[in-house]
């Protein structure tokens, strides 16, 4: 990476002083955005953000997340004019109040998804991509040696007992969340361990502290996350050999995705079985199939973000009685969207996502950086399938998600600089000197 907010030789004492507090909180944010331990302490996983005390907590964070946009604000309108599908997503989730079944909720959940979706735009303006990448590897590997420690500390917290006994969970409610986001953490590590020389033994470390979590955890779907973002990275290296390579490649991509889908549509029980999954999903389509009778009753503006699955929700009790548990989510993201938004919404969240990915690989063809974001895409598309983790109030997933699609909003510039190698100095004319080598571009190229 050409430029990084990581100190320098030409920075004063109290500017980097000034720095480390910086980076200190914004680290402290994003383990809060993990959504690990806080809400196990002080809430109920049927009503997460009913604690008063979790609340009052966010609105420090908020607050750091509105001055750092007024700080940025120039160049956050910009973002905001390349990423057309996101705002007017979040103005409708704003609006969404007027027509709410539960204005309340509505109105507090949604000025949380805005602040949480600022965070994202705000990282992504403010720190180079190295940064922020090293930002999320830290925060990953700071959960995982927490969620090792609870297990000795508090192993009732961090091992399931009653259902799936045995299986970790670690600082979250259930296994499938602490294996999704190690995946996560797994992908990210591993793309630094590949491009980032200075601290590649930290990061080494981090993929194995993840990957061992994400067995642990026993989540066939953490577990395919996870190997998914190795594989995008290996492809990455593959893709350097040259432009027609990288091509190919994508197109070769695109070619697999389209047969896996059309596998999983045509011949279900053969994908499940090699998960070692049932074909309900673990009974998640008993609950799709309900809430599409949902969707149906209210489908272009949906029933107001987050009211849909309140305690005391009509439309959510109907579900319940269908399923014969207490649902607490959808367990799909694009369903959670639709519900809350309606499909107006979920079609704004449809053609953002496909900006991004659009964006992401026209930078893949000269950028590591487009790779990073491809298997950041990749991921988010899997575990929204079977998890509500679009659109989410104080998530790191989505605060992530935000941050990338806002980076590569800004165009390929920063991309190309930093995949161009530095070229040696030049003897001074009239000298001798050996000339400096050329540079080949198909090698791996460092961020660090």
């Amino acid at each position: 990476m050409h430029i990084s907010q990581t100190a320098s030789p030409d920075k004063t004492l109290l500017q980097q002083f000034l720095l480390c507090i910086e980076i200190g909180l914004a680290f402290t944010c994003m383990v809060m955005f993990s959504e690990g331990l806080l809400p196990r302490l002080f809430s109920t996983e049927y009503a997460s953000d009913s604690s008063d005390i979790l609340r009052k907590l966010w609105l420090p964070v908020y607050a750091l997340v509105l001055v750092g946009c007024l700080w940025k604000l120039p160049v956050l309108i910009r973002v905001g004019l390349r990423m057309p599908f996101l705002v007017l997503l979040l103005a409708l989730t704003g609006a969404s109040l007027t027509w709410s079944i539960d204005p309340e909720i509505t109105e507090r959940r949604a000025i949380a998804v805005i602040a949480t979706s600022m965070a994202g735009i705000f990282l992504a303006v403010r720190y180079d991509w190295r940064t922020l990448i090293r930002l999320l590897g830290a925060v990953w590997i700071f959960m995982a040696i927490v969620s090792f420690v609870s297990r000795v500390v508090a192993p009732g917290l961090a091992i399931m007992d009653e259902v799936h006994p045995g299986a970790w969970r670690g600082l979250w409610w259930e296994k499938n969340a602490l294996g999704g986001h190690m995946a996560r953490g797994a992908f990210v590590c591993a793309f630094l361990l590949f491009l980032d020389r200075p601290w590649r033994a930290v990061w080494g470390v981090g993929v194995l502290l993840c990957a061992a979590l994400v067995l642990l955890s026993t989540s066939k779907t953490a577990l395919l996350g996870m190997v998914f973002g190795f594989g995008v990275i290996f492809a990455g290296a593959w893709m350097r050999r040259g432009v027609f390579t990288t091509l190919s490649s994508l197109w070769l991509g695109v070619v697999l995705v389209g047969m896996a889908g059309l596998l999983l549509a045509l011949m279900p029980e053969v994908v499940f079985g090699l998960l070692g999954r049932d074909a309900t999903l673990t009974g998640r389509t008993d609950i799709w199939s309900a809430l599409i009778d949902a969707i149906q009753n209210r489908p272009w503006l949906g029933y107001g973000y987050g009211a849909f699955w309140g305690l005391d929700s009509m439309p959510a009790y109907r579900v319940r009685m269908a399923t014969e548990w207490l649902v607490p989510t959808a367990h799909n993201g694009w369903l959670e969207t639709a519900l809350s938004v309606g499909l107006l919404g979920l079609g704004l969240l449809m053609l953002n996502y496909l900006l991004l990915v659009v964006r992401a690989s026209i930078m893949a063809v000269n950028s590591w950086m487009g790779i990073f974001a491809l298997g950041v895409a990749g991921q988010f598309l899997l575990f929204s399938l079977s998890e509500s983790i679009a659109l989410q109030q104080n998530a790191i997933v989505w605060v992530t998600y935000v941050a990338i699609a806002a980076k590569t909003a800004l165009g390929l510039e920063t991309a190309k600089l930093a995949a161009r190698p530095q070229a040696a100095p030049q003897p001074p004319a009239g000298r001798s000197g050996a000339q400096p080598r050329p540079v080949s571009r198909s090698g791996p190229v460092r961020i660090g």
